[in-house]
């Protein structure tokens, strides 16, 4: 397989770039691109053949789940159970932005996804080209960071090439990452919801948003 390599616009991407993306991702292919924390690698999350390529490009565990990303936060009911007051507080509040918060999810999200759990990560990225290959797509993207197992997560698309070169359909170069830190991951499953991974937004942050409510550490 060669890797193709599409400059893409960051603020403003080509739309007939984004439409090249989902028509791999649409055949079960795999494309990396950017988001506002690090690149990710994405496949449709629907398609459970598709995200078990994820693992093995990235030589990562099956047991090791994926999160997925969505475009907008009205869409996350489509994916998960209730939505609490708790929770809309909260992705009103980071959302778009480096925050994944894991709820249980709906059948649609393949089980490949999420390990045979029957919760799911869940985030809406804050980047122009993340939010139109979601868009384009129709469909959730589960998404990891585009590097493989154990290095790490790379900011730039040229850092993406040197890991996965000749193992992915394509890479969307829009300059480097933002942040370049792994989102924070917020399990709101339990309560008080616990901080699973912490990231950019701080898990004092989140308690000031839950009106000083402790989260788990």
């Amino acid at each position: 397989m060669k890797t193709i390599i599409l400059k893409i616009n960051s603020k403003k991407p080509e739309k007939e770039k984004i439409k090249i993306a989902a028509s791999i991702l649409r055949r079960g292919g795999l494309v990396a691109f950017p988001t506002d924390t690090v690149y990710g690698l994405a496949a449709d999350a629907t398609n459970s053949k598709a995200v078990k390529k994820i693992f093995e490009v990235k030589k990562r565990p099956l047991t090791n789940p994926l999160p997925i990303l969505i475009a907008k936060k009205r869409d996350l009911k489509k994916y998960t159970g209730k939505i609490s007051a708790e929770i809309k507080k909260i992705t009103d509040k980071f959302w778009p932005g480096p925050l994944t918060i894991v709820l249980k999810k709906k059948k649609m999200i393949s089980n490949a996804v999420t390990a045979d759990l029957p919760c799911v990560g869940v985030r809406v990225p804050d980047n122009a080209v993340a939010l139109a290959l979601i868009q384009t797509l129709g469909r959730p993207l589960a998404a990891t960071s585009a590097n493989l197992s154990n290095r790490p997560s790379p900011k730039t698309a040229t850092a993406v090439k040197k890991n996965l070169d000749n193992k992915i359909d394509l890479i969307l170069d829009g300059g480097k990452t933002k942040l370049g830190r792994e989102s924070t991951v917020l399990d709101c499953t339990s309560s008080p919801p616990t901080v699973r991974r912490p990231g950019t937004i701080t898990m004092a942050t989140i308690e000031k948003i839950l009106k000083n409510k402790k989260t788990g550490r």
